[in-house]
Order: C-alpha cells, then structure tokens, then sequence
C-alpha cells in the first residue's frame, strides 16, 4: 500500500519506534536558566511524541519547552510552531508536584533538539524538567 506522504507501509514494511532520553532531571535554577538538549537524528521518522516531566520547588514564575528542528543548508535551528508548540509553557503552580504530559508532531527537519528554558529561578526557586523523545512513522 502506498501512503500519499511518504513511502511505503503495510505489514514488514513499519520501523520499530525509537525512544530517546534527551533532558533528564536537570535543573533550573540561577545558573543555569535554561538548558538545551543534544541534537537528534529525525530524518528517518515522520512523527514524534514528546513526554515531559516537570516540577518545581520554592515558586519561580514559568518553564518554557521550544522543539527545534535544524535547517541543513544553512544550520539554523528553528522553533517548531505547530499547535500547543507555539507556546509551551508550565506555570511554578501547575507543577508544584510534579507534571506528567504527553504531545505529539511531526518531524519536520533532519535533527530535532529540546531546549527548557525558565524564568523567575533563583538557587532556591527552581524547575527541574526532563523530556523524552519516541520517533515513529
């Protein structure tokens, strides 16, 4: 069978999905307040799904999560805009526990990074965020 957007599926023909560790327990505080995953390899798959956890300590103001996808020819990573995307945000609030959340894409580059980057973090007020990647077609 043949897909109208890529190549051909059916029984044999399907990838088995990939998991990718790319944040993992790191923390946001005063130094640093932002932090930026390693580069992944996506050319291969056509979707993504993005898991998150998230939580905070002692109230600083927001997280934010940017998925960027390089541009090749020129190098440039670019902010991926797609749906929830756009504005990815966690307020100190809403993950005073701990967050667990799950979002979907598709891959639109040859490598995709995940940069968390918080706001209102001192060296007592902090997010502590990790993020995981699964590829699939």
């Amino acid at each position: 069978m043949m897909d109208r957007d890529g190549p051909p599926t059916g029984v044999g023909v399907r990838r088995p999905r990939r998991i990718e560790v790319l944040l993992d327990q790191r923390v946001l505080d005063d130094a640093p307040t932002q932090v930026t995953s390693d580069a992944l390899p996506v050319e291969d798959f056509r979707r993504f799904a993005l898991y998150l956890r998230t939580k905070s300590a002692s109230t600083p103001t927001t997280v934010q999560y940017i998925v960027e996808f390089l541009e090749p020819r020129s190098g440039v990573w670019h902010k991926y805009n797609e749906g929830v995307f756009a504005s990815l945000y966690y307020e100190d609030t809403a993950v005073a526990t701990e967050q667990d959340d799950i979002y979907t894409g598709y891959s639109l580059g040859r490598a995709l990074r995940v940069r968390a980057v918080g706001t209102g973090t001192t060296s007592s007020a902090t997010f502590t965020v990790s993020a995981a990647v699964e590829l699939f077609d």
